[in-house]
Formats: C-alpha cells, structure tokens, sequence
C-alpha cells in the first residue's frame, strides 16, 4: 500500500471531489489530499505545493484542461503524476492525454472505484 502521498484534486463538482477523497484516503496510507475548484486555483496551489498526484478534471470553470494543459504542469513539475478526470469520453480522449504526459484516466462513472484502485495499484 502506499504511503504519505500528497494528492490534489482539482474538479469543480464538490461531489466528485467528495467521492474522490474518499477513495484515495481508502485506499492509501496517510494520505494528504487537498482540493481545487478550477484550473486558477489549480495552478495558484500548485506554485506554493509539491504534490505527488494530480487528479485533474478535464471540464472546469476559468478554462477547460487539454493536453497542452498537462505539459504545461509537466515541465513547471516534472515528478508530478497526473490523472485525468471527466465525464467525456474516455475513448475519444485518453490518447491525447495520455500522449502529453498523463499517466491514467478515470471516467466519472460506475466504475470510478474500481479504476482508481487500479491505478493506485500499477501506478503509484
């Protein structure tokens, strides 16, 4: 299991933020999460916090997240893991993400448990 990582949720509906910590403090050893509602927020926390993880949301208020979105974060936090979070469609979508720097994607559906155990399991 891993331990003391420092994870950021970054998604503008508090339920899936609510959900989402809920499975990280499940699933791993004092973690610290923190939350943000949009991509400001995002990348204000960002420049004063070193995180181990970011869950980022695709659709966000004060700009949407696109793949230049995570290479941008990339090369300001090169240690950083990020995992895509929305709603889309995962299938039209992972490729782009992945291809930028992403290292998974959750769907925001039934199985959103299952697959953050996953990544969890074989990415953390």
């Amino acid at each position: 299991m891993k331990e003391n990582l420092k994870i950021l949720i970054a998604d503008d509906n508090e339920l899936m933020r609510l959900v989402m910590r809920g499975f990280f403090l499940k699933y791993l050893v004092n973690a610290q999460v923190m939350q943000t509602k949009n991509l400001e927020e995002t990348y204000s926390l960002l420049r004063t916090e070193k995180f181990d993880l970011l869950l980022l949301d695709i659709n966000m208020p004060n700009g949407d997240s696109s793949p230049q979105t995570v290479v941008e974060i990339k090369e300001e936090h090169p240690d950083i893991k990020i995992v895509m979070f929305t709603g889309n469609d995962k299938a039209t979508l992972e490729a782009d993400y992945l291809a930028a720097g992403a290292i998974g994607f959750i769907q925001k559906d039934e199985h959103m448990n299952k697959f953050t155990k996953e990544l969890i399991d074989t990415k953390l």
